[in-house]
């Protein structure tokens, strides 16, 4: 099969990393190609594509709408003509325009987001229940459900719970703090401090954006300069290696459609704290596979993290339970075989 992955850019993010996985998987029997419209990408996913795929870099200006380099991207891809193309930008169809040709599949990847004549998409796919309430809500009809998926087999998690002197946390997203709500996490940080006189901490927060500056104010003023280091960007191997290392996995989403590094910290055995999105809810089936804070809510976070701090016997439990049902129901094979099968239906429909 002659598989086309079309996505806007290739930023370090949920849907771009769940690209580069599902392509990587597709090439050991497929024709697979990757189109990346605008000029933002990231070197470090870019290169982790198998170099089996066919790349092509179109480096259009973001959100440019010169209509020569709207005809050379369709151009290009009738050009290969693929069986398929899997879009991964709900607002894609801004500069498609080959639907009676090619068979085209959509991923949505998250809530609120623009929805452009998406009904022309032969499918659509959610990667959740709660993304997939979202498009019904949208009058979308016959959505289906694939959740993203990790590579479980690479990922190397906590072989015992340790009782460190200092109780590590990590927090992996995208610095955008409205929201990923980093800011909520820092908040709850100082009343840790403050109020619960807890002080034997240090959170990590891996990944860049735009919030960065705003979010290194936040650390002065609430002097949280020896209980916070930004690491910058860390590629995948980085974060399979050393999650395990960590002893808490914080993701205080203000806005979360899954939420695929809480699966990667579940498959690490270590305990995640997310709040109340229902993206990651679903993942930790409403506290059985994790714990939750009230969304936005500083005061609910410091508590739940002083109530992990100190319930090893509960968060070890946690943690068994949550990494069985990682393994049942997000690896990335069970993913890519999902779609491949979407993929023929479109394909052999009349």
């Amino acid at each position: 099969m002659k598989i086309l992955h079309l996505i806007f850019s290739l930023n370090v993010g949920g849907s771009e990393s769940m690209m580069v996985d599902i392509a990587n998987r597709q090439i050991i029997y497929n024709d697979v190609y990757v189109y990346i419209v605008n000029s933002t990408y990231n070197m470090i996913l870019l290169n982790s594509l198998n170099k089996k795929i066919k790349i092509h870099l179109f480096n259009r200006k973001e959100g440019s709408k010169n209509p020569l380099k709207i005809i050379e991207i369709n151009s290009a891809i009738l050009k290969i003509k693929p069986d398929i193309i899997h879009c991964h930008d709900s607002d894609i169809n801004k500069i498609l325009f080959i639907h009676p040709f090619i068979k085209t599949l959509l991923t949505v990847h998250a809530i609120d987001l623009p929805l452009v004549r998406v009904a022309k998409f032969n499918k659509i796919i959610a990667i959740s229940s709660a993304v997939r309430e979202y498009l019904l809500g949208k009058g979308l009809k016959n959505i289906s459900i694939n959740y993203n998926g990790i590579d479980t087999s690479a990922l190397q998690y906590k072989r015992a719970q340790i009782n460190n002197e200092v109780f590590r946390i990590i927090q992996v997203s995208r610095l955008n703090h409205i929201i990923k709500g980093q800011n909520i996490l820092l908040e709850a940080l100082s009343q840790l401090i403050k109020i619960h006189k807890i002080t034997n901490f240090h959170v990590d927060f891996v990944g860049e954006g735009q919030s960065l500056s705003f979010l290194e104010k936040l650390v002065t003023k609430y002097r949280l300069e020896n209980k916070v280091s930004f690491l910058g960007i860390k590629d995948r191997s980085f974060i399979y290696s050393n999650l395990r290392n960590y002893d808490l996995l914080v993701q205080p989403s203000i806005i979360e459609g899954f939420g695929l590094t809480v699966a990667e910290g579940m498959a690490a055995k270590i305990p995640v704290l997310v709040s109340a999105n229902d993206g990651p809810l679903e993942i930790i089936q409403n506290g059985k596979y994790g714990f939750y804070f009230k969304k936005g809510d500083a005061s609910d976070c410091a508590n739940q993290i002083k109530y992990i701090m100190s319930s090893p016997e509960k968060k070890k439990q946690i943690t068994e339970n949550a990494y069985q049902y990682c393994l049942n129901n997000f690896d990335i094979n069970k993913t890519v075989d999902n779609y491949y099968k979407e993929y023929q239906n479109i394909i052999n429909k009349t």
